[in-house]
């Protein structure tokens, strides 16, 4: 049984995206010698694995590319190849199924410890479900500009189909996640593919800050 607890962060994205991430986790790591401390990126970004270790820093690898492409086809005009999107889904299945793998190898063997964490940037909104799946803490950390943006009718359409989570949120204080956060990051989480992953494979509610009981889906409250 492990003495100490665990913080995970896990970035994905370019090197831009991910490097930062890194250097926040190395200076944890010196800084925090009483926490075990694990990095989850692409398997492209391995040339880091070296210098993690040397800061005492787990390194857990996800084989999912770093960016999707498009593959054109030259034949027909340049022509957006028809099979991208199923693709797409295929490796986002994939690179799913690894996180959730890799979570259980990090937090699955031991009960959870208070200080136990997860850090994540934009591109790794896997980690906020899968926290709440092993019932740890996460935190957001991006040293960077969020880079997308909710369409314009998505407060529009949550107040109308959510009013009671919409009122929550708005209502919740500074120590909280309120609607501040959902529109600025997190509202990605609120669609139907997310919701999918989390209801199918994680078997946690629809939406993030509810509960399921029986058929019936309830409020949250944190």
């Amino acid at each position: 049984m492990r003495t100490k607890p665990i913080v995970a962060f896990m970035a994905f994205g370019t090197k831009g995206d991910v490097y930062p991430i890194a250097a926040i986790a190395a200076a944890f790591a010196s800084d925090q010698k009483h926490y075990e401390v694990a990095f989850v990126t692409h398997s492209a970004h391995e040339n880091m694995k070296r210098h993690l270790g040397a800061k005492r820093i787990s390194y857990f690898s996800i084989s999912s590319p770093p960016v999707l492409s498009f593959c054109q086809d030259h034949d027909h005009g340049g022509s957006i190849d028809e099979s991208f999107p199923r693709q797409k889904k295929e490796i986002t299945r994939k690179h799913r199924q690894e996180c959730v793998s890799v979570f259980e190898r990090i937090y699955g063997e031991d009960p959870v410890m208070d200080g136990d964490l997860v850090f994540i940037n934009f591109f790794a909104l896997e980690g906020w479900s899968l926290a709440e799946l092993f019932h740890v803490r996460c935190v957001v950390v991006a040293p960077y500009v969020v880079p997308y943006s909710a369409p314009t009718s998505f407060e529009r359409q949550f107040r109308n189909e959510l009013p009671l989570l919409y009122k929550y949120l708005r209502e919740a204080p500074s120590s909280k996640i309120g609607w501040e956060d959902v529109i600025h990051w997190m509202w990605p989480l609120f669609n139907e593919d997310w919701g999918k992953w989390r209801s199918l494979d994680l078997n946690l509610s629809f939406l993030p800050f509810t509960v399921v009981r029986g058929a019936i889906e309830y409020l949250m409250i944190l």
